[in-house]
């Protein structure tokens, strides 16, 4: 799959993208390949068709622009950018000399733009706050190359993979709460054809099944308890914190 994706598509877009579906309709695809083995066939037939009609293409759009408005709520939420959270003199996140290092390499590097001082933050803050996203519009840019900066790289889409993740929450809890049911019901069918049948329940015969069930409840825990805003904004400030650390090596 991954190899006929990444025919098609770029690293950034299967892995923050395509990921968080994928991660999100497993406990669909385990319930399917426990109940009906044959469908692994059709899975892998499918992904083809997908791509040659645009669907794909356009689940990358959907979940992007999803995960774009998220992110905005996200911001507002944290206070701003993570990156410009960071750099506010009125932060504590980094030491004064680290930010000290950061502002000045900015000054130079950035043309025409002067890095606030604190009084300027106290001043105007929202004009400090345009400046520390125009000097981070910069670095992003400056650290596109993923050879040279690979820690920025992975950080970045380890922050979409889990933003895009959060976007589709709601979809990938509904989906585990459906599969929960589903394999619920058929293991109760199945031990009951089982009984009436005159047959010895065997467990062993349904584990594939068992096992789906007990990973669609995982799933409603992930989706229900742990991807929320912080653990988005873990990865977001980690990855602010990489594009940032780029200041001390040019």
């Amino acid at each position: 799959m991954l190899k006929e994706l990444g025919e098609y598509f770029d690293h950034y877009t299967i892995n923050a993208r395509f990921m968080p579906a994928f991660f999100s309709v497993l406990p669909f695809v385990l319930t399917m390949l426990a109940w009906c083995p044959s469908a692994k066939s059709v899975m892998g037939g499918s992904l083809t068709v997908l791509i040659s009609f645009g669907v794909m293409t356009f689940i990358s759009t959907f979940i992007s622009n999803l995960g774009n408005r998220s992110q905005e709520k996200l911001f507002l939420i944290w206070g701003g950018v993570p990156t410009t959270i960071i750099l506010r003199h009125s932060n504590g996140l980094l030491d004064k000399y680290t930010k000290q290092r950061y502002h000045r390499w900015l000054d130079e590097k950035v043309a025409g733009l002067d890095m606030p001082v604190a009084s300027d933050e106290i001043k105007d803050p929202l004009e400090a706050d345009f400046k520390y996203r125009s000097a981070t519009n910069f670095l992003r840019e400056f650290t596109r190359d993923k050879k040279k900066y690979p820690a920025v790289y992975r950080d970045n889409v380890a922050y979409g993979f889990s933003r895009n993740l959060l976007a589709i929450r709601y979809f990938g809890l509904l989906t585990s709460l459906t599969c929960v049911v589903i394999n619920s019901y058929l293991v109760w069918l199945a031990f009951s054809v089982d009984t009436l049948a005159g047959n010895k329940m065997i467990v062993s015969g349904h584990l594939f099944g068992i096992g789906a069930g007990f990973a669609s409840i995982v799933f409603v825990i992930a989706f229900g308890v742990i991807v929320n805003s912080d653990f988005v904004k873990e990865r977001g400030f980690r990855y602010a914190r990489s594009l940032l650390e780029s200041c001390e090596f040019n």
